[in-house]
């Protein structure tokens, strides 16, 4: 099967239609960051699965490696498993294992980088931009500035 390129306004118009159907279904905005938060309470403080963990958040963050699953299969694409990350090779080290090990400690910094924040860039630039949140747009602001910043400062040096 051929795979094809949505359009990116129709995915913007997509997100945009998910997020208010979740708020009129749900009543709370869509959050990745607090999904993820969710199942970490869930491992390491031994809470059962009609504690804190909110159930729509749940099936939203095991959603996401579904759908990539899912995507995988019906336009068998099959698994490449690449850590070819373009530009970035430029910065980034040659070795494998030391590349994972800098994702993964990048990963560990945004999560703690999202929770400081109240949430991850898509939680404060779609649902609370959408919400008219003076504080979420702030926020996604910020961070979209701090991430130029770096960028610009890694390919500076």
């Amino acid at each position: 099967m051929d795979s094809f390129i949505i359009a990116a306004w129709l995915g913007g118009l997509l997100m945009g239609w998910v997020v208010v159907l979740h708020f009129l279904v749900v009543g709370k905005g869509a959050g990745c960051s607090t999904a993820y938060a969710c199942v970490v309470d869930l491992v390491h403080k031994d809470l059962n699965w009609f504690g804190r963990l909110d159930p729509f958040k749940f099936f939203f963050v095991i959603g996401l490696p579904m759908g990539g699953f899912i995507h995988a299969v019906v336009y068998q694409t099959g698994w490449d498993m690449s850590f070819d990350m373009g530009v970035y090779n430029e910065v980034l080290p040659v070795s494998t294992g030391l590349k994972i090990l800098v994702l993964f400690i990048g990963g560990i910094l945004l999560g703690f980088g999202a929770r400081l924040a109240g949430g991850c860039t898509t939680g404060h630039a779609l649902v609370g931009g959408a919400m008219l949140s003076w504080a979420s747009m702030f926020a996604a602001v910020m961070f979209f500035v701090v991430a130029t910043i770096t960028t610009w400062l890694l390919f500076m040096f």
